[in-house]
């Protein structure tokens, strides 16, 4: 048994009063349901207040945190498969009523909160059909769409080398990753991973971003920050969801050097990107 919590749109859905086709599309109502697949609440309500002004009258969050079963932190392999059976077990009364009923569905749209490649995704998208996405994809497709070059601030040291195949991966594919390697830069320039300048560990869990000292964590995604960009690196991927709301630790990295840097949201960019593809008639 799970709990569902919903952040209510600001203002109510006024009716559409016109036949325009345009115009009563954009006044569907869409909710996009966050899921943390890990069991730390702590983590899901450090989400809701940074994403409250990316709702509307038209658009709704809710949140989902995985049972007890699941593990507290992702850290490795292991927690990321136990992490997907016992989120997809308790989720799954929820995908079956929408996939008996005719749309609407009850959710626009799923985006998997957790930074990594995380196999829950495509699980999920064997079991629906509206769009779903995890934040590493989608800060993926926000630092491209920057055409800058980028690193990624993660957690534990295991994330390194995982998210910098998977970043090879999601652009180049599994046979564009051995060309790119076979090539050197010239591989990387050939499936777009040249501005990709790579990751850096934190060395925390992502428990202990929110329960070690604030001055502590904010230390140790400034010293990673420091170092992509001494790198090269213009902007700065939050590489996990409990970093939604570090900005300031990112850009004091940054003043290091006395740069400035955009900083990426996987989970911001996540939830913009699930609203346009559900407005581009995507289902």
């Amino acid at each position: 048994m799970f709990i569902l919590e919903r952040k209510r749109p600001r203002g109510e859905r006024e009716p559409n009063t016109t036949p325009d086709l345009m115009a009563s599309s954009t006044e569907e109502h869409l909710t996009i349901l966050i899921i943390n697949p890990n069991s730390s609440e702590s983590i899901t309500a450090g989400l809701r207040p940074l994403l409250a002004n990316l709702t509307t009258q038209h658009v709704s969050l809710e949140f989902f945190t995985a049972p007890q079963d699941a593990p507290p932190s992702i850290d490795d392999e292991i927690t990321s498969a136990l992490s997907t059976s016992v989120t997809l077990t308790a989720l799954r009364s929820v995908l079956r009523s929408d996939v008996e009923r005719l749309p609407p569905h009850r959710y626009s749209g799923y985006l998997v909160a957790c930074f990594s490649p995380h196999p829950l995704t495509p699980r999920l998208r064997t079991e629906t059909t509206v769009p779903v996405l995890n934040i590493f994809e989608a800060a993926l497709l926000h630092a491209k769409a920057l055409a800058v070059p980028f690193g990624i601030v993660t957690t534990g040291q295991y994330w390194e080398a995982v998210l910098e195949n998977g970043a090879r991966e999601f652009f180049c594919g599994k046979e564009g990753i051995e060309a790119a390697v076979g090539q050197g830069g010239a591989g990387e320039r050939a499936c777009n991973l040249a501005g990709f300048v790579g990751v850096r560990s934190t060395g925390l869990t992502a428990v202990q971003l929110h329960m070690m000292k604030e001055e502590e964590v904010g230390h140790k995604i400034a010293e990673a920050s420091a170092y992509l960009v001494e790198r090269g690196a213009e902007a700065i991927v939050l590489g996990c969801a409990g970093m939604s709301g570090m900005e300031k630790a990112v850009r004091a990295g940054a003043q290091r050097h006395q740069r400035d840097v955009r900083i990426i949201d996987g989970v911001r960019a996540g939830v913009v990107l699930l609203e346009g593809l559900v407005k581009a008639g995507s289902v």
